[in-house]
């Protein structure tokens, strides 16, 4: 076969290809730590250099790097360590601050719980002014009140008014919220009675003067049960209206008999006009010796909250038939002492009681008895 065998290359031509390879790679790898590092620096490196110079610079190139992280990482670590304690101070100063506001507000709450009862000192003897500071004298007649707010102001009123012909006029109702906003509700109803009760003719047409003065100056859900009924001593009768209330109870300590008397009528604030009058039924009560008539709000009737299984109407007609029949004279205290012997009243509580003298007046001991019908409680 025929052909040129090519020669082969000599030692020193090896040698120095190899030399030229590594010192390529030992400036690609110096150059790129050198610009991750971000340094400037003189390179000047022998062409002939064996394989452990060339480790050798890859191991300090490589040293150095790892020397650069971790003082960088060092550098974060107390930038962090900073922050952290800049923040620390700050909440330590924020606290100092706080803790300053507080001890600076601390005579303010005290002057707010301070004004505060004032208030409702004032609010409770401005409520009590509008209520009579006693109940009238009417010869031959026993008229008493009682009056148990739940709380510092109540939603109850009730009221007398005696009129230059001897005739008396009672008033009681109940307000269907409660508190500060009961209480005004109470005092614009009780002012709207006072107002109306000499030129009304009768206690429907009363009732129907303040619903137009009530209805159209309040917001819906507002509204007020009432009871407003004329005593003649002269006539011995006793002129009932209602407008969404409770019935009256009636006693009578020498027949020993008892019964409701219905006051039907829509409440007030709920309707006006026509229908709110033609809702109306004024009743009429011959009041024979020894009768006694209890006018009470919703309050009375519902008992306190240690009474669960005994409460309501039942409870409070057996304790007034039991007080009237020992007088009447204290009967009212004595049928709060019955109710509320265990614990104070859950709701506002209002007791009238109007009774014409000449019965026995105590002579009887026990209760009247009674019995439950469809039109009321008869003997």
């Amino acid at each position: 076969m025929i052909g040129s065998i090519p020669a082969r290359a000599s030692p020193a031509s090896r040698a120095g290809r190899q030399a030229f390879v590594s010192a390529a790679l030992v400036a690609l790898f110096v150059a790129g730590t050198l610009f991750v590092l971000r340094t400037r620096t003189t390179l000047d490196l022998p062409l002939a250099v064996g394989t452990s110079a060339v480790l050798g610079l890859l191991w300090a190139a490589l040293a150095g790097w790892l020397v650069q992280a971790r003082e960088w990482r060092r550098r974060r670590l107390r930038l962090a360590l900073d922050r952290m304690e800049q923040h620390r101070q700050d909440l330590e100063a924020q606290i100092e601050v706080l803790d300053a506001t507080l001890e600076e507000a601390k005579p303010e709450t005290e002057k707010s719980d301070a004004a505060r009862e004032r208030d409702e000192r004032w609010s409770r003897s401005i409520q009590s002014a509008l209520l009579p500071a006693r109940p009238p004298v009417l010869p031959g007649y026993h008229i008493d009140a009682l009056y148990l707010p739940c709380g510092v102001l109540g939603g109850d009123f009730y009221d007398f008014r005696v009129f230059e012909d001897g005739r008396v006029l009672v008033t009681l109702g109940d307000v269907s919220g409660k508190g500060a906003a009961g209480a005004i509700v109470m005092a614009m109803v009780q002012t709207l009675f006072r107002q109306n009760a000499d030129v009304a003719c009768g206690p429907a047409d009363l009732l129907a003067r303040v619903n137009e003065g009530f209805a159209g100056a309040v917001g819906k859900g507002i509204f007020v049960t009432a009871l407003a009924a004329w005593v003649d001593p002269a006539r011995h009768t006793l002129t009932l209206a209602g407008a969404g209330h409770h019935p009256v109870m009636l006693f009578n300590v020498r027949k020993r008999v008892s019964s409701l008397v219905q006051a039907k009528g829509a409440a007030l604030g709920l309707v006006s006009g026509a229908d709110f009058s033609e809702s109306l039924v004024e009743t009429r009560i011959d009041l024979a010796p020894g009768d006694a008539l209890l006018f009470y709000t919703d309050g009375a009737s519902e008992g306190s909250d240690s009474l669960v299984t005994d409460t309501g109407e039942d409870r409070l007609r057996a304790a007034a038939a039991a007080a009237v029949l020992e007088g009447f004279d204290g009967a009212l205290g004595r049928i709060r002492n019955d109710l509320y012997a265990a614990a104070a009243p859950r709701d506002d509580s209002t007791l009238v009681l109007v009774a014409r003298h000449g019965g026995p007046g105590g002579a009887h001991v026990g209760r009247i008895p009674t019995a439950r019908t469809s039109e009321g409680l008869t003997a």
